[in-house]
């Protein structure tokens, strides 16, 4: 197990957020039951501990964000100063928004808590009766990578918040990023 600069195993053990360590070539060290959790929740059961531990946490995570994030953690490892993130990981049902902080351990690589903000069911969204609301003419269905809303065709600034396209994900979906996402979580540009 890995010494945590003046932090307790058993402390990382009982605490409710999400927390996992990284070595200083981004792979999993360490994951509390928190991340098991969260994992079974939403239907990541094969991601529970011990399976993640020594792979790559980058491999879990798609592009775009895969590249931002390896970005962010390098930056802490290069200048060993805390980094602290917001960001939406919602469910069907349920809306969440967590704050990261991500904490240089000298030597030993990162501590990455996520800690829950907020958690409250859906507003309601509109009831479209028809795909042809969110169906481009060829066929296809854009949602954002991030917040997971789709886009309205003929309203392209207008995207949706579509509970039964998160619970099953439609054929002929693409991904993109809606305008929101990209400009809180990318203010720079991808």
């Amino acid at each position: 197990m890995i010494l945590f600069d003046q932090i307790s195993v058993v402390v990382l053990e009982n605490d409710p957020s999400v927390i996992f360590a990284l070595d200083s070539s981004l792979r999993l060290v360490y994951c509390n039951p928190a991340w098991d959790r969260f994992a079974v929740a939403n239907g990541g059961a094969a991601l529970v501990r011990p399976a993640p531990i020594g792979k790559p946490l980058l491999g879990f995570i798609k592009e775009p964000l895969a590249a931002y994030y390896e970005t962010a953690y390098q930056e802490v490892l290069r200048t060993l100063e805390p980094w602290r993130h917001l960001y939406e990981c919602s469910s069907p049902s349920t809306f969440r928004r967590f704050a990261m902080q991500v904490l240089p351990m000298k030597g030993h690589g990162l501590l990455v808590v996520n800690s829950l903000c907020v958690e409250r069911p859906h507003d309601s969204a509109p009831d479209w009766s028809c795909e042809a609301a969110y169906r481009r003419d060829d066929g296809i269905l854009v949602m954002c990578s991030h917040c997971r809303r789709t886009r309205r065709v003929g309203a392209l600034e207008h995207w949706d918040w579509v509970a039964h396209y998160v619970r099953e994900l439609p054929p002929r979906t693409s991904h993109g990023l809606c305008p929101s996402c990209l400009e809180y979580y990318y203010p720079d540009g991808v």
